[in-house]
């Protein structure tokens, strides 16, 4: 019997709205002298402070429900080029693969056993991956959260890279899914209302280089109108992608910002390994 993750108490049939949530970290007012607060400042930079690696965070922008009791996606969305996540999927849990922390490297023990939920890992030794990662997949599929607020707190402090979604299964299906997010050039991109938008963007990626921000309306690509439908959209995306590779040439975007403004990005698409072959 799976094990269902703990959560605040609430009518779990009802939608979930969860635009905002409170900031952690909040000092109170100033009742100390200047120095004494100059060093209690510095205390949270020096332990690491909560860095979201998307913006705005992934864990405020993931569409996500409560329906029957399980943590579903609210929108269509687009996890990579090749796979489209439809609304009312049912998310059973989330987790990332093992890791051995820093201090653990040295003598090759204590695996940190529940880094599938919280902690965020320092380092990576492949070697140990293997067995390591199987068992933690087996005891992440015996969990079940229930709670949206929960899931997106998991969300909120891990790597986009290394994410692993289990998805519901149909009865009799064994094991559940398990799905890995590419967001495609680090844009998480929604399906609603006919539309399609950017809801959050990789730190550093492609997307953010090229101006792309949370909230933008995709409007245009190549020249050519967005399909109002996800997949059919993912399908054009990777033809025009693989054509302005070859070609050496950027990929052009027409967006409306959250402003109502319309802007054109400029997507640059590494060059295709045989491009100079083919000239």
């Amino acid at each position: 019997m799976p094990r269902v993750a703990s959560g605040l108490n609430r009518n779990r049939d009802a939608p979930v709205n969860l635009a905002i949530i409170p900031q952690v970290n909040q000092r109170p007012k100033p009742t100390l002298p200047p120095f004494l607060l100059a060093c209690l400042a510095a205390i949270p930079l020096i332990a690491g402070e909560w860095d979201p690696k998307m913006e705005p965070p992934l864990g405020l922008s993931f569409p996500l429900m409560a329906t029957n009791d399980r943590v579903a996606v609210s929108q269509d969305i687009l996890i990579s080029t090749e796979k489209v996540l439809p609304a009312g999927t049912v998310l059973r849990t989330i987790f990332r693969p093992a890791t051995i922390g820093e201090a653990e490297k040295k003598n090759r023990r204590g695996v940190d056993e529940n880094s599938y939920s919280r902690e965020i890992p320092k380092a990576t030794t492949k070697g140990l991956m293997t067995d390591t990662e199987r068992k933690m997949l087996e005891r992440a599929y015996q969990v079940v959260w229930t709670d949206p607020i929960e899931f997106r707190r998991a969300l909120e402090v891990a790597t986009p890279a290394n994410l692993r979604l289990v998805l519901e299964p149909p009865p009799g299906v064994n094991p559940p899914p398990l799905e890995t997010p590419d967001f495609p050039d680090g844009l998480c991109i929604v399906g609603s209302d006919g539309s399609l938008r950017v809801l959050s963007v990789l730190k550093e990626g492609r997307g953010e280089k090229s101006g792309f921000r949370g909230g933008d309306t995709l409007l245009e690509m190549a020249g050519q109108p967005v399909s109002t439908g996800l997949q059919e959209f993912a399908e054009h995306y990777r033809k025009e992608r693989e054509a302005a590779a070859k070609k050496r040439e950027p990929l052009r975007f027409k967006v409306r910002r959250s402003s109502g403004e319309t802007e054109t990005l400029v997507l640059r698409i590494p060059p295709a390994w045989n491009s100079a072959l083919e000239e």
